[in-house]
């Protein structure tokens, strides 16, 4: 079980006060390439449309339509066409009030009403005959059925995913929570995203065909089949959604389902968080049948905050144009490797010096064989001083030791001293039948998270994010290699990296365009 525990406070700040490197070049790089472009909302896909209509059911046209963001203050304006008809597309998650209003007729506003990642929403308005100075308020229902769309998805709220239980608090266990998702997961995932399982089938589907996407951009990593590039705090997603089948051809990249996350944004206020998550196996009662177990500790601390960049009489002073949302997270694993079990040297089988060695087989034990080298036709091949020595003794290279007995003149009696002289230790002798060891295996994982949102007026959207994570894993037996050492493994490093960049243009109530810039990697580099 992980136990969170979370102190919420009004800002953050890291005891060295800044990101640390390389981190701090490439934030104010984004940040500069941010303000040098124009503004922008934070875009997740969603689309709110309607139609404008009288008491009579008689359309509207030019009706001007306002879609507000309480939490920043922002404003987006749109008008009605000659249909009645009217669009806001790539819409931020959050909760919005909207109002229309035309001549001769009574303002209309209608609030709370709630979008979530790549939701349609369908908003008719519906104006009385009457003064502006008038106005019609509506509460948008709290349940709404999606009726825009027969895509077949299960969304999860930001507070959902914050408080949710997940072993590991790995986001992809959220994913196995849907209607139609079969997986194979294990209970404990992993916390880096290049060793996470994956295994996750919606509707039948492959595994490896599903897409991951972070704020519009894909995750996966395609050189690993259904791996994904990053991973992501669950402290830093606002929203996260699968769609199973169905969804509209915006996420036609796979032909599994796909997984959508959003990055959490800054607000006109600020907020913040620090948490430290653990686990550790002194929390748990001892296995009645093996008194001890492989260790497993887990601490991931972290914090965050969010919110306006302003300054104070120069910049953004009503706090409604540039927002932040910045989170760090360590994630620091130490997890015993998978017992070895390896049979013991038997006590009988150790030589004492100048008497030959009566080898006793161990259960289900090889063998001794007189040594030879094989050729490639199978052939023993032996030095001929080698072979004077066995033939005075009996033996025929290649074949067993009659009786199972060792002379004493192949053995090297140097060696027999040192080992019973007690200098070092007896290799595996533990005067039992088995050596068995669990070797922690130490992952440490730090993950930098950047938003950035931008607005200098309602017809441009731009908003981008930089996640970067550093890893650092130890594995045991060694990787890609046919040795069973288990105190011999290999060191794995693995950053990666996304950054996006996406720049929306609303032209006109019909004419829309995104331009976006989407840039991922990693390098892993083995260790022996």
């Amino acid at each position: 079980m992980t136990h969170p525990l979370i102190w919420k406070f009004r800002a953050a700040r890291r005891s060295d006060g800044a990101l640390q490197g390389h981190a701090v070049i490439r934030f104010a790089f984004l940040f500069v390439v941010l303000m040098m472009m124009p503004a922008a909302w934070a875009q997740d896909n969603a689309t709110i449309n309607g139609t404008v209509a009288d008491s009579t059911g008689a359309v509207v046209p030019n009706a001007q339509i306002s879609l507000t963001n309480p939490a920043t203050g922002q404003v987006r304006d749109a008008v009605s066409n000659s249909a009645g008809a009217y669009r806001f597309a790539n819409v931020g998650v959050g909760t919005y009030a909207l109002s229309a209003s035309a001549t001769g007729f009574q303002k209309y506003t209608k609030s709370n009403i709630v979008v979530n990642v790549a939701a349609s929403l369908e908003e008719n308005i519906s104006l009385s005959v009457g003064s502006q100075s008038q106005s019609v308020q509506v509460e948008a229902d709290a349940l709404q059925v999606q009726t825009e769309t027969s895509e077949v998805s299960n969304l999860i709220s930001g507070e959902q995913v914050s408080q949710l239980a997940t072993n590991g608090r790995n986001v992809t266990a959220l994913a196995a929570l849907g209607l139609g998702v079969s997986n194979n997961l294990p209970p404990f995932s992993g916390v880096n995203a290049l060793t996470s399982a994956n295994g996750i089938s919606f509707n039948g589907t492959r595994t490896e065909h599903n897409i991951y996407l972070l704020d519009g951009a894909e995750q996966n990593d395609r050189g690993c089949g259904g791996c994904f590039m990053n991973l992501p705090s669950q402290d830093a997603i606002a929203e996260f959604q699968t769609l199973d089948s169905n969804y509209s051809p915006d996420y036609g990249i796979g032909s599994g389902g796909t997984v959508l996350m959003v990055l959490k944004s800054g607000t006109h206020n600020f907020h913040g968080e620090v948490y430290e998550f653990n686990r550790n196996t002194d929390y748990d009662a001892k296995d009645y049948f093996s008194k001890s177990a492989p260790e497993f500790k887990l601490n991931e601390p972290g914090g965050n905050i969010g919110g306006p960049l302003w300054i104070p009489h120069v910049y953004n002073e009503n706090r409604s144009r540039t927002f932040f949302f910045w989170n760090e997270e360590w994630r620091r694993l130490i997890q015993g490797s998978s017992p070895s079990i390896d049979n013991t040297i038997l006590a009988s089988n150790f030589p004492t010096a100048g008497a030959p060695l009566a080898y006793t087989i161990p259960a289900g034990g090889p063998t001794p064989i007189v040594p030879c080298n094989p050729n490639a036709a199978g052939v023993c091949q032996v030095d001929p001083a080698k072979l004077a020595i066995y033939a005075a003794d009996g033996l025929t290279p290649g074949s067993p030791f009659p009786g199972n007995v060792i002379p004493a003149n192949l053995i090297d009696q140097n060696a027999v001293l040192e080992i019973n002289a007690g200098t070092f230790p007896k290799p595996n002798y533990n005067n039992g039948t088995q050596y068995i060891a669990s070797i922690p295996q130490p992952t440490q994982v730090r993950e930098d998270v950047v938003r950035i949102d931008h607005a200098i007026n309602s017809k441009y959207q731009l908003m981008g994010h930089y996640l970067h994570d550093t890893l650092l894993q130890n594995y045991f037996p060694p990787l890609w290699g046919d040795s069973n050492y288990p105190t011999v493994g290999t060191i794995m490093t693995n950053p990666s990296f996304t950054a996006v960049i996406k720049l929306t243009q609303t032209y006109s109530p019909n004419l829309l365009n995104e331009t976006g810039i989407f840039y991922s990697g990693n390098k892993i580099t083995l260790t022996p």
